[in-house]
C-alpha cells in the first residue's frame, strides 16, 4: 500500500470515528405513537406560553395551564406551577422552541418538583391538533393505557397477546387509538 493510499485510509477512518462520535452525542427518542407518549407521561396539558428566559443550558418558559388531560394531582403538588424547563443541547433532546402567546398540547415530566419537556415528548400547537389527537386526549388514550403498542420500527414475530395491538395498518396515523374492542382484545380504532 502506498503512502497516499495509507493516508486515504487513515482519513476515512478518522471521518468514520468523527461521525460515530457525533451520532453518540445526539438525542435518542424511541419512535412512539402518541398514546404511548401520553401513557408514559406524568402531566399532559394544554398550556399557553407566556414568556421565556434562558441560560447556557436551558430555556425556561413561563406557562399558564389551561386544561389538564392527565396528571392534575401531580401538578397540584408542585411548588412552581409556571416554569417549564427545556434543554438547549441536542444531546438532551433539545432545543425546544415555542412561540410566546401560542397554546400547545404538551407532555411534561416532573423531577424534584421541576417541570421539564424535551423533543421526545408531545408538543403540538393547539391550532394544529387533529380530531384524532383531540379524541385520544379526551379520554380514549387514558382509558386504554393497558393496551400495549409495539415501538414503531421494532420487528415483531406476528404473535400478540390480548392486550397488544400489534403493527397498525399503514393508513393509521401515529395519533390513532389502540383500544379494547367489544371482545376485550386490543385493536387499532378508526384507522
Amino acid at each position: 500500500m502506498s503512502n497516499v493510499e495509507m493516508m486515504q485510509v487513515i482519513i476515512a477512518l478518522c471521518f468514520l470515528l468523527l461521525c460515530l462520535f457525533s451520532l453518540s452525542q445526539q438525542c435518542g427518542c424511541p419512535a412512539q405513537f402518541t398514546q404511548q407518549i401520553f401513557c408514559n407521561s406524568q402531566l399532559v396539558v394544554k398550556a399557553r406560553i407566556e414568556s421565556s428566559t434562558s441560560d447556557q443550558s436551558y430555556t425556561f418558559y413561563e406557562i399558564s395551564v389551561i386544561k389538564f388531560y392527565d396528571g392534575e394531582d401531580e401538578y397540584k403538588r408542585l411548588s412552581n406551577k409556571t416554569t417549564l424547563w427545556t434543554p438547549k443541547e441536542s444531546a438532551a433532546c433539545g432545543p425546544v422552541v415555542f412561540e410566546t402567546g401560542s397554546k400547545y398540547i404538551l407532555t411534561v415530566s416532573v423531577y424534584d418538583g421541576i417541570m421539564s419537556h424535551n423533543l421526545c415528548g408531545l408538543q403540538v400547537k393547539f391550532l394544529h391538533a387533529s380530531k384524532t389527537l383531540l379524541g385520544g386526549l379526551s379520554g380514549e388514550y387514558k382509558k386504554n393505557c393497558q393496551c400495549k403498542i409495539p415501538y414503531k420500527f421494532k420487528k415483531t414475530n406476528g404473535r400478540k397477546s390480548q392486550n397488544q395491538c400489534g403493527k397498525p395498518p399503514i393508513k393509521c396515523s401515529r395519533e390513532t387509538v389502540c383500544a379494547t374492542d367489544a371482545i376485550g382484545q386490543c385493536s387499532w380504532q378508526n384507522c
